[in-house]
């Protein structure tokens, strides 16, 4: 029967998929792109249920049945307003005014009633909603990039952190305090992923072969880092930005400690960003293992401060390392300035940017970011770091290719985004694309130690997902393929952040914001350019040449078994490595488990 049951899942999704896009190449009107759907999903509820009710238990069901019910309710509410519009005119016509004045008003209710109710939320079940994202698992698009390509790291401790922490401000037990974690075990934790990323045996290896596959990549030269070349590892510390008022920075950027309501997280207070862990094991490694010289390393996010207490832990070890602000030199910091040209052309042709300058001479870049969701984009990861690299005050600009761009003032509106679906302009495609952005990254890094709440405004939450099982989720993803990193932790974000589990009332905004329809639509695009939109061309360098694939894209067979193309011995597609290696089951156990299930 599981077999039956897959097929008749990708089966429908395929079709579903299929005549969307076919409609919407068409310019078909979303009205009768709704109609068609429901008359499709209720065809095939009706002749799969009928026959053998028990069926309505099947995936296959459950996908088409959200969209089918929308329908039916869309038909019902308009058969009730033509029938109470017949006897309004009825009862007008034997002078019945106070009945027609009543129905008349009921039939404006149901009216009203059915506008609001957009038939997007119906739609998005089947294309980005709980049900997940419409390509559906191991289904590779791209070119998956790396010395071993396509393959991304996970590390999973659960020693890394401190399971009691509860980032508040009593006594000072935010996520980054660092008495909440083990550097200790979290320098293993990074270690072992670069050793993994690149098959080598020790780390000095490791971090050649990532300088010469960039330098490869780039300049067409198989050579490693040479000394006074520049590198840049850009965090994600955009609330520094607004969060911390003139006292904290004449005091050297320290987290806001100005009075609010005790034991509650506030939009100014431990919301999840870059902590002091990852990147202290990055700058030792990179100094002591590879070689480079402190002075040729900045760390920082181009449009924010960096909070003291990551400061304070970095520069403590390596006070010659620049740690940039574009405010002001204080407190040893180094300013930055913005580029004298624009570097950055969006695809769309609507804007463009200019960047920084420590960007602008970088010759490596490393992008830490975090593993958390995102009221706007569904997810903020490493693409999504680079709102913060452009240079102007803000990134509202940039909001509008976003799924859901009015989060900022209608939060409620997730859920419902007025851009959702795929083949959409997606600003993140030209910020992957750019060459002063994703493609002078050698090495991608995400940030799991604490999993993000709800959106990118919340502190971290305890994740249910196994191996997390409400515990952090003290995880750390690498790789040198973006695309397949994004891929990744996608997976994990729409997996935890599924409308199901209900982490605090500290994110009772939105549950499922990463399952929002078309979050990876970017990833899609950057992927493979028969997944752009008509009448787009991405090239963010104004260079004439459109960008290749920037990676592969799939998604895993289920969150229990985590498995990928590459995990299942097919070519082209992610590989997902785990620290310990039995969180992805191999190939060899999941052959036992079907066996099991068959017998």
């Amino acid at each position: 029967m599981n077999t039956k049951v897959k097929f008749d899942l990708s089966k429908l999704k395929g079709k579903l998929r299929t005549m969307r896009i076919w409609l919407e190449e068409k310019h078909i009107p979303p009205g009768i792109l709704f109609i068609i759907m429901g008359i499709a999903s209720s065809v095939w509820f009706l002749i799969r249920v009928i026959p053998k009710p028990s069926r309505a238990t099947y995936p296959c069901i459950q996908v088409a049945a959200p969209i089918m019910s929308g329908f039916i309710i869309y038909l019902l509410s308009l058969g009730g307003i033509t029938f109470l519009l017949r006897k309004t005119w009825r009862n007008l016509i034997r002078a019945k005014y106070l009945a027609a004045a009543g129905l008349l008003i009921s039939s404006v209710i149901i009216l009203i009633i059915n506008l609001a109710t957009d038939s997007s939320v119906t739609y998005a079940a089947y294309t980005g909603g709980p049900f997940g994202p419409e390509d559906g698992a191991n289904m590779p698009m791209g070119k998956p990039l790396g010395l071993n390509p396509g393959r991304v790291i996970w590390a999973w401790n659960p020693d890394a952190t401190n399971e009691n922490c509860k980032n508040v401000i009593e006594n000072n037990d935010w996520y980054f305090n660092t008495v909440n974690a083990d550097q200790k075990v979290i320098n293993n934790m990074v270690s072992e992923s670069i050793l993994k990323i690149t098959g080598k045996s020790n780390l000095k290896q490791a971090w050649d072969g990532l300088f010469r596959y960039q330098n490869q990549k780039k300049n067409k030269k198989n050579e490693g880092y040479t000394a006074g070349e520049k590198i840049f590892i850009k965090i994600n510390q955009g609330t520094a930005s607004w969060a911390l008022s003139q006292e904290d920075k004449d005091k050297g950027y320290f987290v806001p400690t100005y009075p609010i309501k005790p034991g509650a997280r506030s939009r100014s207070n431990g919301a999840l960003e870059t902590s002091p862990y990852v990147v202290l094991e990055i700058l030792r490694e990179l100094i002591n293992e590879a070689g480079v010289k402190p002075s040729d390393i900045s760390v920082g996010d181009p449009m924010a401060h960096i909070f003291g207490h990551n400061f304070t832990a970095w520069h403590n070890e390596f006070p010659d390392v620049k740690y940039i602000d574009k405010f002001a030199d204080k407190f040893d910091r180094t300013l930055i300035k913005v580029t004298e040209d624009t570097l950055l052309f969006y695809s769309d042709k609507k804007i463009k940017d200019k960047l920084y300058d420590v960007i602008e001479n970088a010759d490596y870049m490393i992008n830490v970011a975090s593993l958390k969701p995102h009221g706007s984009a569904g997810v903020s990861l490493t693409a999504k770091n680079h709102f913060g690299s452009q240079a102007r005050r803000g990134a509202s600009h940039l909001h509008y290719s976003s799924i859901a761009p009015t989060w900022e003032t209608s939060p409620r509106e997730v859920g419902n985004p007025s851009n959702g679906g795929y083949k959409k302009y997606r600003v993140m495609v030209d910020l992957l694309g750019s060459r002063y952005l994703g493609q002078n990254t050698m090495l991608y890094i995400v940030d799991g130690l604490f999993g993000g709440g709800a959106d990118e405004t919340k502190g971290p939450v305890k994740y249910f997902m196994a191996p997390f099982n409400n515990d952090w989720s003290n995880s750390i993803f690498s790789s040198q393929d973006e695309v397949a990193l994004e891929s990744v932790c996608f997976d994990f974000l729409r997996s935890e952040w599924d409308g199901k589990n209900i982490h605090n009332k500290a994110n009772n905004v939105c549950e499922w914001a990463p399952n929002m329809p078309g979050v990876d639509d970017y990833l899609h695009q950057s992927a493979d350019s028969k997944n752009w939109p008509v009448g787009i061309v991405y090239d963010p360098d104004n260079s004439g040449k459109p960008l290749g694939s920037l990676g592969v894209h799939e998604h895993w067979n289920n969150p229990a078994d985590k498995q990928y193309s590459g995990n299942l011995g097919v070519k082209n597609g992610i590989s997902l490595v785990s620290i310990p290696e039995n969180l992805v089951k191999s190939k060899e156990q999941l052959k036992k488990k079907k066996t099991r299930a068959d017998s």
